[in-house]
């Protein structure tokens, strides 16, 4: 983690492959490491209420969308206090 120093692996279901590896070797790595991610206790699924705020580090957590009623309008927006946008893998 660029802030704390914390060891961390920034992959996501968009990682498709390993540099350096073969690429079903490289493919059975990143879904282990997806699917291990992915488990109790580290799940966190928001049971979402009207006027709810939901705040994360995008470089402490993999998320997705889930599906949602299409018929509600919903607002969301990013915002950026600290960091580089380096940090996230985004190039400026």
């Amino acid at each position: 983690h660029p802030e704390t120093g914390r060891p961390s692996l920034f992959i996501g279901r968009h990682a498709h492959a390993i540099p350096g590896l073969e690429s079903e070797e490289s493919e059975q790595l990143l879904d282990g490491l997806l699917d291990n991610a992915c488990q109790p206790p580290r799940l966190y699924e928001h049971d979402w209420q009207v006027g709810d705020l939901v705040v994360w580090d995008n470089r402490c957590v993999l998320h997705r969308a889930r599906p949602w009623d299409y018929t509600v309008p919903r607002l969301m927006k990013h915002t950026r206090i600290q960091g580089e946008l380096a940090s996230e893998g985004v190039s400026a």
